[in-house]
């Protein structure tokens, strides 16, 4: 109970420094893609290891300086020569890197978002054994002398709407481990969240059902040939088919006419459900639904009416509706 409420206490005072720390951050040098990573933006400390190897050298030290030991303060300045090489090595690893750009798909709420981070080398030297990590999740990449590499993070996401993933670590420990550089940058954008399609909707109405109204097919004037008529008063003279009119011996005019493709009408506000979210969560297993078997349909939101359409970038257009709602 006492570890639970430190916990809570050192959550809490975490969350009120962070957007401190996130301005100091910022301060520095440009936090967003395309940037290059220059020396004020990067940090570094020993790793465990690194710690532990630092007082064992202490130990040699001291051991080696009071029993008057060479050899031992040899062993000690070699070691220690490395890791400070190994230090230099980790922050060139990092220093002059391009991140070039950073995007992501669209995905339901409750999925992964796949953050894509485009790296560029231009200093022609090979940057190997890099990490992103956020959240606890960490991915390890490389980059080639003068070539470009895409890193995918996924991130969690919970709501739908557009989800703003927060600063993400950009780390290596290459080449022994003894010390980790880092730094810090934040996502271009925003990743936009649809809502999260119903595990079992209700099956789509017939015409005029409560939730859905089946437009009916009508006609009105085109340019489609449609029928012979017999002709009344004020039909224009190019429309008389003179032919059809002297083999059927009365006086025949051309009908034209424009069908409407039959399409569903996708009303929130007659959607069933408890609460908005899960009309939404309805809405959007239509939407996919229709998409797939290639039917037209019209969403009405608000009062406005979006379609009638079909397709993907339709059905994409209304799902973002329905996540911006």
């Amino acid at each position: 109970m006492i570890r639970a409420a430190i916990g809570t206490g050192s959550d809490r005072l975490r969350a009120r420094l962070a957007p401190h720390f996130d301005r100091w951050i910022q301060r520095r040098g440009r936090s967003q893609p395309p940037m290059r990573v220059v020396y004020r933006q990067i940090y570094v400390l020993p790793t465990r290891f690194g710690w532990l190897l630092g007082l064992l050298m202490f130990g040699m030290l001291m051991g080696s300086l009071n029993f008057n030991n060479n050899l031992g303060l040899l062993t000690t300045f070699i070691v220690a020569g490395l890791a400070v090489n190994s230090m230099l090595m980790a922050y060139r690893n990092l220093h002059g890197l391009i991140l070039a750009r950073s995007s992501a798909s669209p995905v339901f709420a409750g999925q992964h978002a796949e953050l894509h981070v485009s790296f560029r080398d231009a200093d022609g030297r090979e940057r190997p054994n890099l990490e992103l990590a956020s959240g606890g999740r960490i991915v390890r990449f490389s980059v080639p002398a003068a070539n470009t590499t895409d890193a995918r993070l996924p991130l969690p996401t919970q709501r739908r709407g557009w989800f703003k993933p927060g600063r993400i670590r950009l780390q290596t420990s290459h080449p022994l481990g003894l010390f980790e550089a880092w730094c810090w940058f934040w996502p271009e954008g925003q990743i936009l969240v649809w809502p999260r399609p119903a595990d079992h909707p209700p099956a789509l109405p017939s015409s005029g059902g409560q939730a859905l109204g089946r437009r009916r097919q009508r006609d009105m004037e085109g340019d489609n040939f449609h029928a012979l008529r017999a002709w009344r008063e004020g039909d224009p003279l190019h429309r008389i088919a003179w032919k059809a009119s002297q083999h059927h011996q009365t006086l025949l005019s051309r009908e034209f006419r424009e069908e409407q493709a039959e399409h569903l009408l996708l009303d929130l506000d007659r959607t069933p459900g408890r609460h908005l979210e899960e009309k939404l969560s309805i809405l959007t297993a239509w939407v996919l639904m229709l998409e797939r078997e290639g039917q037209q349909w019209t969403l009405r939101l608000g009062g406005s009416d979006h379609g009638p359409a079909s397709g993907r970038e339709h059905a994409h257009h209304c799902l973002r509706l329905l996540a911006e709602r």
